[in-house]
């Protein structure tokens, strides 16, 4: 990730700009499921490596959050933009995440999904994060982040 495009670096008005324009589509209902990824990765409370100041404000992922909420296969975006980080200037309003949790627990893998939206996913799996396993050897680094 040192090198090339890093979406989590990009200025908070160029993320929300792209999240305006995949919520677009997912709404139109003209989306693939790569996209809903998309989407929770810009709106993400906690970060992979990006610092806390380019996290897009809860006001405006809250607004996202209530758009994505009847999407049937959105449970994974919304645990991501729900999930809790204990910092009052990223965490979503409470009463919209106990709206994710409620949507959260009809869903297949409800408490993996739980464990996210809650911050106590501690340990990313490869296939999560890059949507493929890592090759048999190579370790995904996990310290040195910020956020």
């Amino acid at each position: 990730m040192a090198h090339g495009f890093q979406p989590e670096l990009l200025p908070v008005g160029a993320k929300t700009e792209l999240a305006e324009t995949l919520l677009k589509r997912v709404k139109a209902g003209d989306f693939k499921e790569s996209e809903l990824w998309c989407l929770s990765r810009l709106a993400a409370r906690k970060l992979f490596y990006g610092p806390t100041n380019l996290v897009i404000p809860p006001a405006a992922v809250t607004r996202w959050v209530e758009s994505l909420i009847n999407i049937p296969t959105a449970g994974d975006a919304l645990a991501a933009m729900g999930r809790r980080t204990d910092d009052p200037m990223r965490d979503l309003p409470l009463a919209t995440r106990e709206g994710v949790k409620r949507k959260l627990q009809t869903l297949p893998h409800a408490a993996r999904l739980a464990a996210v939206l809650e911050g106590e996913e501690r340990r990313h799996r490869p296939s999560r994060i890059f949507g493929e396993e890592l090759p048999s050897g190579l370790v995904l680094e996990t310290g040195g982040g910020v956020g």
